[in-house]
């Protein structure tokens, strides 16, 4: 057995259970704000301008970026959680070939995504929320991050999750926080000094597709000396055997549906915002922006134990599972009221950090203490979204997944405009999180009394 196996047997069955969460969490979660930081970075500096319609590009095509992090979830996700119950159930093969899949499988979409928006993003800029003022920052944005930037992106994100699939957190906290840092230190120096001015949300754009292609160069190289028995860049490993397709793809679908099904209810709820002026667009994507520090840190540390549950999960450790998921959960709700009651007793100066605009902060302002409300609910959707994942409990999953985003909350945002205006557009968000806990914890309730009968059965 090699020091890579015996430190992962020992943080994934042996380690306590604080010790082994915040191994993979804090650097997870670590990375996540980096992250943010770096987001908050393009929305900052565009903010410096002034310029209303720039600010509201960079919202309105962030959800055509985010379907890059939904197919980096499909492969990701998918391929995280087949790899550590693999490894729990003692099937190294199995773990290399998802691996493998996931790697060469994302690749694939990244083209494909890239090449699709080349040839068609022009005609998409309106369908989500674009008008004539912003097209041109739009399509600058896109080309960039996603048609030249498209497969470092997609890259950088996958080799996260599969680094800490196999209990790396702090190798992949490390890649991404750097790729986060050299982004916030390139965005003023395309923005303002190498590109001419009125090219600033170009610059900004150039800065994450480097940033990206650093990062992914970073892991490659850290792949290639490590002794990791499950990490393999040779195409020819790449195999179907085994059902690893179909058991990747419909493990991680849910996690690509949810953040697709994000993009589109941004984009719902930017067509509607749009009725009231490009002020209220820009105002609501900097609340969003602003609201996304809580949502990514849940999302990290839900995430950074999706190998631990798997792990335990596959080798029956049901009790130990149990225990992972219940300390994390502490966590986790404990962060959210904190952040749910910065957001609603200082909004404006939060709003105020992103852009100077006094139209748009008193849209920002009237939003941001609305969306803060969902921030407890969607923390505790999160992490029962990500115990499913983990376990592969693919319905449950792709059920959670609708609920939150599609089912309920595009309904919502209609209806409650109808009768609340714009006001309305954004409680539609907190109303679909409390309606999806619902849903959830029934869903939990049956898995948790499947792993009663398991253990009988055994």
């Amino acid at each position: 057995m090699t020091k890579n196996q015996d430190r992962r047997t020992y943080l994934f069955e042996k380690a306590p259970i604080p010790t082994a969460v915040l191994t993979l969490v804090v650097p997870t979660v670590i990375s996540q704000i980096l992250t943010i930081i770096y987001n908050f970075a393009d929305t900052w500096f565009v903010g410096r301008t002034g310029d209303e319609a720039a600010v509201a590009a960079v919202s309105v095509a962030m959800p055509l970026f985010i379907v890059m992090t939904g197919l980096s979830n499909l492969f990701g996700i998918g391929g995280s959680s087949m790899i550590s119950r693999s490894l729990g159930a003692k099937k190294p093969d199995d773990a290399k070939r998802a691996f493998s899949f996931a790697l060469w499988g994302g690749i694939a979409a990244a083209i494909a995504y890239s090449v699709l928006i080349y040839f068609f993003g022009k005609n998409l800029v309106y369908l989500i929320g674009g008008d004539k003022n912003s097209e041109k920052y739009i399509m600058e944005y896109l080309f960039w991050t996603i048609v030249v930037g498209g497969v470092p992106t997609m890259l950088s994100s996958l080799f996260g999750h599969l680094v800490r699939s196999v209990g790396k957190a702090k190798v992949s906290g490390i890649v991404m926080s750097f790729g986060a840092i050299l982004n916030t230190i390139l965005d003023p120096l395309f923005m303002f000094v190498i590109l001419p001015k009125g090219h600033e949300v170009a610059g900004a754009a150039i800065a994450t597709m480097l940033s990206n292609s650093v990062s992914t160069v970073i892991f490659i190289i850290y792949m290639l000396k490590s002794d990791e028995e499950v990490f393999t860049l040779n195409p020819k490993q790449f195999s179907l055997r085994g059902g690893v397709a179909l058991e990747v793809l419909a493990t991680g679908a849910p996690a690509c549906l949810s953040t697709c099904l994000a993009m589109v209810s941004n984009i719902a709820a930017n067509k509607l915002m749009s009725d009231y002026g490009t002020a209220a667009v820009a105002g609501l994507g900097i609340a969003k922006k602003s609201n996304t520090l809580a949502f990514n840190i849940n999302m990290g540390l839900t995430q950074g134990v999706l190998p631990l549950i798997g792990y335990n999960f596959a080798a029956k450790n049901f009790d130990r599972m149990k225990k992972t998921v219940v300390f994390t959960f502490g966590i986790t709700i404990a962060f959210s009221l904190l952040c749910t009651f910065v957001y609603r007793t200082f909004p404006e100066p939060i709003i105020k950090f992103f852009i100077d605009e006094p139209e748009t902060i008193v849209k920002g302002v009237k939003l941001l203490p609305t969306l803060a409300i969902a921030v407890v609910f969607c923390a505790m959707t999160y992490l029962m979204n990500t115990v499913f994942q983990a376990t592969g409990r693919k319905f449950y999953s792709l059920l959670t997944s609708i609920m939150r985003k599609g089912i309920f909350d595009i309904p919502l945002m209609f209806l409650f405009k109808k009768y609340l205006d714009e006001t309305g557009i954004v409680i539609a968000t907190p109303t679909a999180e409390i309606l999806s806990i619902f849903v959830s914890l029934f869903l939990l309730v049956c898995f948790l009394k499947s792993l009663k009968n398991d253990t009988k059965s055994a």
